[in-house]
């Protein structure tokens, strides 16, 4: 059952929590950070069900790729290394469920194209970048960058073989590039320099992202 009217609520309410959250990583307030990011991550699983998305194939891989992303922002709420290694194994995850929702509609054989070269070398670009300063995680996060590079070439292909609905498909192709961009934000604040500044611009691309995933799932 599509519910557009709870799914937008929902929508809202993750848009407003993620001001909250922001608000809450500039004043460094650990318990408000906590619950925003929680209530956020809530927001996008709510508006997966609204939209219909446990009543197919494509939305039902889409919700378990959600449920990770929200595995994956709880596990981040820690610090050091063993959260990090536990947020990155979570959304591989979601990567996966994502990878097997596109292929719902695309065969993987299917995925690869001129478009790909372009998250390839951004991706390539980004990890010399953070090379020199990756130690122990730089086969883990070369193997993320690789896994993510397919997902975000996946989740275009609907829309460049025109196997979908289009409206899908934009939300789906938008919502996995933004979420690609919203990385590094995160690839920053772990690696390279942490501030608030990482957050302001990177939550929103985040939660954006896995909002218009959420919302591809419409039945």
């Amino acid at each position: 059952m599509n519910d557009t009217a709870t799914a937008v609520g929902a929508t809202v309410f993750c848009a407003a929590s993620v001001v909250a959250l922001i608000g809450a990583e500039w004043r460094g307030d650990r318990r408000a950070r906590r619950w925003a990011k929680l209530a956020a991550a809530s927001g996008f699983l709510m508006v997966a069900v609204a939209v219909g998305a446990p009543e197919s194939e494509f939305g039902r891989r889409i919700l378990i790729g959600l449920a990770f992303g929200a595995a994956g922002d709880v596990a981040l709420l820690g610090h050091g290394s063993r959260a990090l290694a536990a947020g990155m194994g979570l959304f591989a995850c979601g990567h996966v469920a994502y990878l097997g929702a596109c292929a719902v509609r695309v065969a993987p054989g299917e995925w690869l194209s001129a478009w790909a070269a372009a998250p390839i070398l951004l991706a390539l670009a980004v990890l010399r970048w953070l090379w020199p300063y990756l130690g122990k995680f730089r086969l883990p996060v070369a193997c993320y960058m690789a896994l993510f590079c397919t997902t975000v070439t996946a989740a275009w292909s609907p829309l460049l073989h025109g196997a979908a609905p289009l409206r899908s498909s934009l939300l789906l192709a938008a919502g996995a590039t933004s979420f690609f961009f919203s990385d590094l934000a995160v690839a920053r604040q772990r690696f390279v320099q942490a501030s608030p500044w990482n957050k302001t611009w990177g939550l929103p691309l985040y939660f954006g992202g896995q909002l218009l995933i959420a919302w591809s799932a419409s039945s």
